[in-house]
């Protein structure tokens, strides 16, 4: 949950209002941003930001008409790649699925009028150069810690598996090209990069598609134990409800020597 502070700050950040108005609103919410933000569009907000929101809407929606498809009221993938490379970024680049996070694209090369221009007016953006700052500094903050980052590792899951409800997992090859790319940004998990190589092995030789629990178990599981000790995986238990693909796992680790007894 964000602190008091944080929500204040985003405020700000958003409405570009002064901190104590941003109390005001916020606590008028009970500390609920959306709705703190929207209470202030709505009803105190002086004529002067309400013009500018204006233009802010004016201009967003201008972008996004200039890429969206011509027959629906939506960006898809011809359009996406035109916005990618506007914005200067490449599609497989890890800012592309940051991008995505934040604009809640259903899946690749796809996004929706209301969510596009919602997030990037609220977020005080109107061109494409403050697009790529603001996203850039928003990734910046999402791969900074476990806390942050699993919400777009979360979410990536989702993204790659598309909205079909009757599709249940993602193909072992596709996991682990997200897994890559995702795990690559982080610097707080540098030391599992041999154990990375080796669950990416495992999972190749196992053959079974990845469920979006054992996606999020995984970054549990590296977080809680692999990040903690890479050498010896001194916190795993294995009696805690781990999904069995992490005691097989380890198992696979003993089975060919790559596991050192701890001391």
């Amino acid at each position: 949950m964000s602190s008091r502070g944080t929500l204040r700050t985003k405020f700000c950040s958003i409405t570009t209002a002064p901190p104590e108005v941003a109390t005001k609103y916020l606590l008028k919410s009970n500390w609920n941003l959306e709705q703190a933000v929207s209470d202030y569009y709505s009803g105190g907000a002086s004529s002067t930001v309400s013009g500018n929101l204006k233009a802010s809407l004016g201009a967003v929606t201008a972008i996004f008409d200039k890429y969206k498809d011509p027959q629906s009221e939506i960006i898809l993938i011809d359009g996406t790649l035109s916005y990618l490379e506007d914005l200067g970024i490449d599609p497989e680049d890890c800012l592309s699925l940051t991008l995505s996070y934040i604009l809640n694209s259903p899946q690749t090369g796809e996004f929706h009028r209301k969510d596009f221009v919602d997030y990037w007016t609220q977020a005080g953006v109107s061109s494409l150069t403050e697009m790529k700052e603001h996203l850039q500094n928003t990734h910046t903050q999402l791969i900074a810690s476990p806390e942050t980052f699993v919400k777009l590792y979360n979410y990536v899951f989702g993204f790659v598996k598309g909205p079909d409800r009757q599709l249940k997992m993602i193909d072992a090859q596709d996991a682990i090209s997200y897994w890559r790319l995702l795990f690559a940004q982080c610097s707080f998990l540098t030391s599992c990069s041999e154990r990375f190589e080796q669950w990416y092995t495992f999972v190749e030789q196992s053959g079974r598609g990845i469920t979006k629990d054992l996606w999020e178990m995984f970054f549990k599981f590296l977080v809680d134990v692999l990040s903690t000790d890479p050498v010896h995986l001194s916190s795993y238990d294995e009696m805690s409800a781990w999904h069995s693909m992490m005691d097989e796992y380890v198992e696979w680790l003993e089975d060919n020597n790559l596991l050192e007894a701890s001391a």
